[in-house]
């Protein structure tokens, strides 16, 4: 199946590019999280692909092979865009977080998923205020009170072996293991009363000891879903902190 996009050239040059995906919590796409950054990054000389996902109750495995295909395509030249070898990343918030991250610690076998769209890893990963973990309780005591995305996901009765497999920070993994997880920013704020920062911090502690390079931010306060947070001139610096963290890892960014 054909997936639904909308590509953002940077120019007509060979350029950068990421994958874009909007938050919605798997049951919509938040508009502010799709086109708005993908001119941010269009004024940073990156290419964008904007990826309406599937979506709706019990909708997995669609997303991550419409993530996968967004990917494949950008890495292949089948879209319009003139991209860079090596230089292909994803950027996602909330459940579009969750998405990227899974993107950035896919396998081909992931349970109930084609074997043939696995479309390797990102080069780099940017998650806003993701959801990561989709089990009860994080580090086995402290209680999950975000399961609403897992039910959309998954189905209100999945076991927990697959929520286990499918929260990314359980899928993280180090060079030394040949399929390595790629650089990651992270960033989210310590008040957000719809997805814990609790799902962050787990995700750079996984990161930390796979010794994954990666770089994270908590403001201070912030409500859910500031997309490019242009009216939060605190939690509005993460886009700067973002671009600096892309020429550290040379990236040819504006």
């Amino acid at each position: 199946m054909a997936i639904d996009f909308t590509a953002y050239p940077a120019g007509p040059g060979p350029a950068p590019a990421f994958v874009v995906l909007p938050g919605g919590g798997y049951h919509h796409h938040a508009e502010h999280e799709g086109r708005p950054v993908a001119e941010w990054l269009n004024a940073h000389g990156v290419h964008a692909l904007v990826v309406r996902y599937g979506v709706g109750e019990g909708c997995f495995p669609r997303p991550l092979h419409d993530a996968r295909e967004a990917l494949a395509m950008l890495r292949d030249g089948e879209t319009d865009l003139s991209v860079l070898p090596g230089h292909v990343g994803v950027i996602g918030f909330s459940a579009g977080g969750h998405l990227a991250a899974l993107l950035a610690t896919d396998s081909d076998d992931v349970t109930g998923t084609q074997r043939w769209t696995f479309a390797g890893r990102p080069d780099a990963a940017i998650l806003c205020y993701p959801v990561i973990e989709l089990r009860d309780a994080f580090a086995g005591r402290i209680p999950n009170v975000d399961a609403g995305v897992s039910e959309r996901l998954l189905g209100g009765d999945a076991p927990e072996e697959q929520r286990s497999e499918l929260s990314p920070s359980t899928r993280v993994t180090a060079r030394r293991e040949g399929n390595p997880t790629p650089p990651m920013f992270l960033w989210t704020t310590s008040d957000d009363e719809a997805v814990s920062v609790l799902h962050t911090t787990s995700m750079m502690l996984s990161l930390a000891v796979a010794g994954v390079p990666h770089e994270g931010h908590v403001f201070v306060a912030g409500q859910h879903g500031l997309g490019l947070a242009a009216d939060d001139p605190a939690v509005g610096r993460w886009t700067d902190l973002a671009v600096e963290w892309l020429r550290g890892l040379g990236w040819p960014v504006d």
